[in-house]
């Protein structure tokens, strides 16, 4: 609601005026000197002179009352305006001091409280132009403005008005405002725009039941051409706006608009648009009630972390024996409890292929930890029996797990680091052989067990495989290639995408796909559009990198703007589309040839996997991993309103997804005890999670890591994972600052956080992206962890689109266990070059200092309004040389007073105080408040412009698309923006996991695991001798021995059998702590091993279940 009083009544303006806007030109030319717009009421400048001997009102009025007095009757009342010329408004320096100068009359609805405006001008009757008096500095309270609820005006024309103090006080004496002085033209010619599009909102919600905010992305546009389209004026100012999605308008006017609505009545109240903007008392998506006092987490997830700084703050809650149940026959059906296995005896015999061995720790070496021993996987013996190929067993203390508490201390982790490469290791220098269970959640009477592999080089745990014993020195990675397919080929310093022809050995004819906008110089093109050629080129094998996605589109969808994500994202996950065919001497348009592979549809209807959003805030990071069409957003929880609001305001389906406004907490604590509520997921609905858990406990930022709520914070990280271990997702991602990493954590949470996720069985995945890689013009970057269930296939790491910008360092997340850094950024060769700050906003016209609203770009505009002394700062800070600031305006006395007296630091080198962006670099990390005074994180300062860095330009900072919609005030929304992952980030993970899925076999139906290991029933148990090594086989194995013969014997271990004394058990039999060494077997079926260096039992070994227990991670009261 307006601090000033605005009294709304029917009426239109009858001409057309120009914002002007200029584009900005190449950063790095000279343009000249620009002059500044004007920001003070021309009378407040020393010197002055008025173009009249200054009138007082109280004369002026008497004057103009003695001898102008008709009465004009407008809606039922009557009233006496006077017209008001060469105007100019303003607040005033005596009752504003911080903050004063020229003001748009839309914008007072932003000032709190019941502030006093003043203006300057000149007053003459309306029907005469004579006498004339000019009045200055004259207060007043109360705008007016006609038009509303009246179809048949087409705006709200001359009808604003405005009445003073001293008219007030008079009786129905008003100004009615006419032409605006030179300064002050651009303000109000913002103000009119807005005045009109409110008068057009007040009509349609008039004339429509219960609006909502959907309804202004085109429905709004067409009803008011249909009303109104014959009108020029109208025709106008449409145009200026020069879109059909007002959503970004009216919520950027929302106050000035829901006053303009609720002065005309009460009833204007009723539509369920002020829900959904967050302007009523009933938003769209109601506060839950916070219960949970704590960090809610499972035992399981308690264990892990109780040693954590903040473990104090996390409350277990358990399954009652219902819901254990449950979620016992889940952990089965994903595969938690592997269903084969296979055992490596630790006998005296020789040493041969399939052994397990221990060796005495390399006293030389730069790999931490204190442990005697170290673990190695026999490949060959080689030397007449003298050497031996090793492929090392790696213990949780060397992965990143580091020395956290990790809840198997009897699990090894076969690994991709094998001898090949090094010393050979003597037969002599093993220590002893030791047993070992493969493919298993359990050491089975043996001394280790092993279900996962570790590969150092792109830190990943992976579910084992046959194939995983065999190192990668052997084996030869072939990639197979068809005619038609696409591909990006290396030809100098980046890649180019290709369509292959023909293949002859390692030699690939491909038909060339030229850039449009590159190769045809056409800067009105995407970078991704690509256009067909009939040139060919002959290419090695090895050129191929990668392959890549293009797809035919016409040249009516892509103007219309219907090209669908990811084709439309200017090359983001190397995603191109082709309209037309390069002919003699023109481009022309063309649909695809049969031959051609098109790139997949992102509109193909399939099954996604359905997705829990935790923290989600405004809902880019899950926007984004949809639009890789492998996930569908179901549940999302949110604590903050606007947040949510932004995500059920651009959510496909917004009735449809589940909103929880409230605590993470309550959510999971509701889910675990299994009550009932609507918008909470149940167990075994959820199968991705996504989480872009609070930072600001683990940010470099924040001062004050130890005080309760940075705690808190830090504690949510638990709280994802005990979601993981309650849902058993087949995916989820978590998404969090590369400082969670540091070696200043007295305990490492990203390494804790990691062995809760790997002690559940879980393959993982850490990534270090940078955004700007993916196309993002932000230096930004993150930590990622990806993870997927035992068996599916882990997403590979979203490959890099776009190049490094130059000086960019080596940096890495930390160091692992071996002395070698991990987490490091990665260098591929790119597609594109980065995309610099200027490239990212070149067409987002000139604010000057941001005084004056964009109209056509209404998120355009800064989060906070500067007061005068901070404008003069901006002001004065060079423009040259590139990143200069508050040091240089002050070294070079561009500045006359120090307006941080004593504050050495802020003024002087490096400070980035009050600093300029390099618009030939990055858009510094988006951060959920600007803060151009501090001087670390204060580069907010536009590099031509004397203003700070725009919603719009975090925006596209971010990659949230220029569609999407914000909900909230403009510090909400840029909070809300820089709570959010980079949207280019977020796809290129999306598409990844996309192929991930497409790899993957359906699951068993929720309920049948019983089932699926009661089909092994009927198969016979079989012998072969041990020279017998290839098992062709997909039933479990057990070895029974002789004294004089060794026998392989193949079984289903689900069936009992006397000979070996194993039984079949139910999965409700399963008991035990996962922290806990000593378990009993269970026994269920196990996946082959593969030729040549399978596992193999050396001697007798009888197992006799004992009432089977298990490491189910979630603990029963």
């Amino acid at each position: 609601m307006s601090s000033l009083e605005w009294i709304s009544s029917p009426e239109p303006i009858n001409e057309e005026k120009d914002q002007q806007t200029v584009s900005p030109p190449n950063c790095d030319d000279f343009v000249g000197v620009v002059i500044p717009r004007q920001t003070l009421n021309t009378s407040a400048f020393e010197g002055f002179e008025p173009p009249l001997p200054k009138s007082t009102e109280r004369d002026a009025i008497d004057t103009l009352l003695r001898d102008f007095s008709s009465y004009e009757i407008y809606d039922g009342s009557e009233f006496l305006s006077f017209q008001l010329d060469d105007f100019s408004i303003y607040k005033d320096r005596a009752t504003n001091e911080s903050n004063y100068g020229l003001i748009a009359l839309n914008d007072v609805a932003k000032v709190a409280g019941s502030p006093v405006f003043f203006f300057d001008g000149t007053v003459r009757p309306e029907v005469v132009d004579d006498p004339v008096f000019y009045l200055e500095r004259i207060s007043f309270m109360t705008v007016s403005i006609g038009g509303y609820e009246d179809l048949e005006r087409h705006g709200v024309g001359n009808d604003v008005w405005i009445q003073s103090t001293h008219c007030n006080t008079r009786g129905q004496i008003w100004y009615r405002l006419g032409k605006p002085a030179r300064e002050y033209a651009p303000y109000h010619h913002t103000f009119l725009w807005v005045a009109n599009l409110a008068k057009h909102f007040v009509d349609y919600l008039k004339e429509n039941r219960n609006v909502a905010l959907s309804a202004f992305k085109s429905h709004f546009r067409e009803w008011l051409w249909e009303h109104h389209h014959l009108d020029s004026t109208f025709r106008g100012w449409l145009e200026e706006f020069g879109g059909s999605d007002f959503r970004q308008a009216i919520v950027a006017h929302a106050p000035f608009l829901r006053g303009q609505a609720l002065g005309l009545g009460s009833e204007y109240e009723e539509h369920f648009l002020w829900d959904e903007i967050g302007l009523s008392s009933t938003p769209a998506v109601p506060k839950q009630p916070s219960r949970a006092k704590y960090t809610v987490v499972t035992p399981y997830i308690y264990k892990c972390f109780k040693d954590m700084p903040w473990g104090q703050y996390l409350q277990i809650v358990n399954l009652d024996s219902t819901m254990a149940a449950r979620h016992q026959q889940l952990v089965h059906r994903m595969g938690f409890v592997p269903r084969k296995r296979g055992v490596v005896t630790g006998s005296k015999a020789p040493i041969e292929p399939g052994d397990v061995v221990a060796i005495n720790r390399d006293n030389q070496t730069s790999w931490k930890g204190d442990d005697d021993l170290w673990y190695a996987l026999v490949q060959r013996v080689s030397g007449a029996g003298h050497y031996l190929s090793l492929i090392w067993l790696y213990k949780a203390t060397d992965t990143l797990c580091a020395d956290l508490t990790y809840p198997h201390s009897n699990e090894l982790f076969l690994s991709d680091h094998c001898n090949c490469g090094d010393s050979k290791i003597k037969v002599t220098e093993v220590v002893k052989k030791v047993s070992v269970t493969f493919f298993s959640d359990r050491a089975i009477d043996t001394d280790f067990f092993v279900r996962q592999t570790y590969h150092s080089g792109d830190e990943t745990f992976r579910t084992l495989h046959k194939g995983d014993f065999e190192c990668q020195c052997s084996k030869s990675q072939d990639r197979k290639y068809n005619v038609g397919d696409t591909v990006l080929v290396e030809t100098s310093d980046v890649l180019e995408p290709v369509e292959i022809v023909e293949v002859s050995g390692d030699e690939v004819k491909v038909r060339v796909l030229l850039r449009r906008s590159r190769d045809f110089n056409d800067d009105s093109c995407r970078p991704n559009e690509l256009v067909y050629t009939g040139h060919f080129r002959h290419i090695h094998l090895e050129q191929i990198r990668r392959r890549c996605h293009i797809r035919f589109f016409s040249e009516e969808q892509r103007d219309k703007g219907d090209i669908p994500a990811p084709y439309n994202r200017d090359g983001n996950g190397s995603a191109f589309y082709i309209t037309c065919e390069e002919s003699a001497q023109e481009l022309r348009p063309m649909t695809r040839p049969a031959s051609f592979c098109d790139g997949f549809d992102p509109l193909e209807a399939k099954r996604k996997l359905r997705a829990l959003n935790l923290f989600c805030g405004g809902g880019t990071f899950d926007r984004g991993l949809e639009e890789g069409t492998a996930i569908r957003s179901e549940w999302a929880v949110e604590w903050d309103l606007p947040p949510m609001l932004t995500y059920r305001a651009n959510h496909t389906n917004p009735e449809e997804v589940k909103l929880f406004r409230g605590s993470v907490d309550d959510f999971l604590a509701v889910a675990i005890r299994g009550q009932r509520s609507d918008l909470v997921a149940k167990l075994g609905q959820v199968e991705f999670i996504s989480a872009g858990s609070p930072c600001q406990g683990y940010s470099l930022a924040n001062s004050r890591k130890g005080n309760k709520v940075s705690l808190r914070n830090s504690s949510m990280i638990a709280s994802v994972a005990a979601y993981v271990d309650f849902y058993r997702p087949q995916y989820a991602i978590l998404e969090n600052v590369p400082a969670m990493a540091s070696k200043t954590h007295e305990r490492n949470p990203l390494s804790q956080l990691i062995c809760a996720f790997v002690g559940l069985g879980y393959q993982l995945r850490l990534m270090h992206l940078d955004a700007w890689s993916y196309g993002a013009p932000q230096s930004r970057s993150r930590l990622f962890l990806l993870i997927a269930a035992p068996g599916l296939q882990l997403p590979e790491h979203p490959a890099l689109t776009h190049s490094h910008p130059m000086g960019t360092t080596l940096r890495s997340l930390g160091e692992a266990p071996n002395g070698l850094p991990f987490g490091e950024r990665r260098w591929e060769v790119p597609i594109f070059k980065f995309v610099s700050a200027y490239e990212g906003t070149k067409d987002l016209p000139d604010l000057d200092r941001a005084k004056i609203a964009s109209i056509p770009w209404p998120d355009h505009r800064t989060s906070r309004n500067e007061s005068n002394m901070t404008q003069v700062i901006i002001d004065q800070v060079p423009k040259h040389p590139r990143k200069s600031g508050f040091p240089e305006a002050m070294t070079k006395g561009f500045l006359n007073f120090d307006p941080f007296p004593g504050d050495i630091k802020r003024r002087n080198p490096p400070s980035r105080a009050w600093s300029r962006v390099d618009p030939n670099f990055l858009i510094p990390t988006i951060t959920t408040a600007i803060s151009p005074h501090c001087k670390f994180t204060g580069r907010w300062l536009h590099w031509r412009e004397d203003r700070l860095l725009t919603i719009m330009e975090a925006r596209r900072a971010q990659g949230y698309p220029d569609s999407e919609v914000l909900v909230g005030r403009a510090a909400h929304q840029w909070k809300i923006v820089g709570n959010s992952v980079a949207r280019q980030v977020a796809l290129a993970l999306g598409l990844s996991i996309r192929e991930a899925t497409l790899c993957n076999p359906p699951l068993p139906p929720y309920g049948e695991t019983e089932e699926i290991i009661e089909t092994c029933l009927n198969k016979k148990k079989r012998k072969r001798r041990l020279s017998e090594i290839v098992v062709n086989t997909s039933t479990a194995t057990v070895v029974t021995t002789t004294t004089t013969t060794r026998y392989r014997l193949e079984q289903d271990l689900s069936v009992e059998d006397s000979s070996t004394g194993i039984s079949t058990l139910s999965l409700g039999e399963r008991t035990g702590t996962p922290f806990n060494d000593i378990s009993n077997p269970l026994q269920v079926s196990l996946s082959p091993l593969s030729k040549p260096w399978n596992p193999i039992l050396k001697t007798v070994k009888s197992v006799k279940d004992e009432g089977s227990s298990s490491e189910d991670p979630i603990l029963i009261d």
